[in-house]
């Protein structure tokens, strides 16, 4: 083992507190086998020497204890702490590694590794999980014949199936397959939130008139409510979105109440790949140590409950604690909304023959063929439009969705959290999964939001009342709206 002679931490490594005491945290993605460690206990003298490596110090001058200490050695062996010379740099957009598989770059993803062909920690991990037998989307994915197997047995409710609508590519697409490719009884569900786009919001008409045998249910709430709710969002988690989480609040008792069994949203197993891949335990295997998956019932109930309201995240750094932060923050500002679901939710954990409907997805990667084949599709049997001036197929129905995708960088960026800015890994994985070509990849990147500040954001911080004051001071605002290292505007 070489000794570094004059030891730093290699870049994107971090000391931190947590409840449990000192922890070295990564703000990237590993390559595999080591992708799952990013959070690592260290102990209290081992802690205050790492914080204090500096690249100048030489390693004899730390305590005797301290780089003779196993802890020490073994951070020497995985190349966390490095020879100053060794130190990686942060890339620049014009000097970056690119992953030669999908599209990843470790310029909007700072410390994401890459094997010796020059393939990303994602990648990786997605190919692991498929050698090891693992499924490309979460466990509630269905497949036609389950659900005209669910449809053929309700006798219940005068729908099959709820869908949550916002008029863009994925959620059109899902009205179409369920009720006129499979013939279903379909309950569209809309929040008209106030920056869905008017493209969208004219698609859901349309979508109507082409499938009259869908009926609609559309609920608003409070324009100052939104705002103050976004403001709030803002400064508690440094992003404004409340999507999707309103729109299981406001609807999914109402599936309840009208015993739909099914519910789904236009979301694609790429969208999930984090979770089905990065987060999943690979370790797998069969046996008897190997605990079964919780019944689709009591996997929508924890979902459901993650949205009324996540506790605090058992680990502060890890991939899942913005979520629960996420989620925590919308029920505070947005309490009032949440009575009839934690009504359902007290209900139905407390009696299992409380009617539960299923939250389920549809295997988008295998039925969509591509993104362009999929938007062909809905454009000749929907009518469908794109937003004027979109080029970019992720997302197609929020007029501010380059607003997360700003904030998203920028906080991962200035190791604010450990969460990964989610379209690129969105886009990399449909790369990955034969969704879009490489190049079409690429095209997809250079349209997501990370590159500047996005123009609709001026117009965004005049609606919630923001003044350019409130980019240093309104909370997690400095994470996600300014350069942490000047203090100035980022981009400017």
């Amino acid at each position: 083992m070489h000794m570094p002679a004059h030891p730093v931490l290699q870049y994107r490594w971090a000391v931190r507190d947590s409840r449990d005491g000192k922890v070295l945290v990564h703000y990237g993605l590993r390559n595999p086998p080591q992708h799952q460690e990013t959070v690592l206990p260290v102990r209290d003298a081992l802690a205050e020497a790492l914080a204090g490596l500096d690249g100048a110090t030489s390693l004899d001058s730390l305590p005797e204890t301290v780089r003779e200490s196993e802890d020490f050695l073994r951070l020497v062996s995985q190349g966390i702490v490095v020879d100053q010379k060794d130190q990686r740099r942060p890339s620049t957009a014009d000097h970056k590694q690119t992953c030669t598989r999908c599209v990843a770059d470790d310029h909007l993803l700072p410390g994401l590794e890459f094997d010796a062909r020059g393939v990303c920690a994602f990648c990786q991990c997605y190919a692991q999980a498929e050698q090891m037998g693992a499924s490309a989307g979460p466990r509630n994915v269905v497949d036609d014949a389950t659900l005209r197997s669910i449809a053929k047995g309700n006798k219940d409710s005068r729908f099959d199936v709820m869908v949550l609508c916002t008029g863009g590519k994925d959620s059109t697409y899902l009205l179409w397959y369920l009720a006129k490719k499979l013939g279903l009884r379909v309950l569209a569900a809309s929040w008209n939130m106030p920056y869905t786009n008017d493209t969208c919001r004219r698609n859901i008409r349309r979508a109507l008139e082409l499938l009259p045998d869908v009926e609609l249910v559309e609920r608003t709430l409070p324009a100052n409510a939104v705002r103050d709710a976004m403001r709030s969002q803002f400064g508690q988690v440094g992003m404004p979105c409340l999507c999707p989480t309103v729109a299981h609040v406001l609807f999914f008792p109402l599936a309840a109440a009208e015993r739909i069994p099914v519910v789904m949203q236009g979301v694609e197993e790429v969208q999930l790949a984090v979770m089905s891949y990065v987060m999943r335990n690979l370790q797998g295997g069969k046996g008897p140590s190997r605990p079964a998956p919780p019944s689709i019932r009591e996997q929508t109930l924890q979902f459901l409950g993650m949205a009324a309201g996540a506790p605090e995240p058992p680990d502060p750094f890890s991939l899942m604690a913005d979520y629960f932060r996420y989620q925590r923050s919308i029920r505070s500002s947005l309490d009032p909304i949440y009575g009839p679901l934690d009504r359902f939710l007290a209900r139905a954990r407390q009696d299992e023959s409380v009617f539960v409907p299923q939250f389920l997805r549809l295997q988008t990667n295998t039925l969509y063929g591509s993104w362009g084949e999929a938007t062909a599709l809905m454009q000749r049997e929907m009518d469908w439009k794109m937003p004027p001036g979109q080029k970019g197929l992720l997302h197609t129905s929020c007029r501010i969705e380059k607003v997360k995708d700003y904030c998203q960088f920028l906080r991962f960026r200035n190791m604010r959290t450990t969460a990964f800015p989610q379209s690129i890994v969105e886009v990399g994985a449909g790369v990955y999964f034969g969704l879009l070509s490489r190049e079409e990849g690429l095209r997809e990147v250079a349209e997501l939001g990370y590159h500047r500040e996005p123009a609709v954001m001026a117009e965004l911080l005049g609606d919630l009342g923001m003044s350019d004051d409130d980019r240093h001071s309104h909370g997690e605002t400095i994470y996600s709206l300014c350069d942490c290292g000047t203090g100035r505007r980022s981009g400017t």
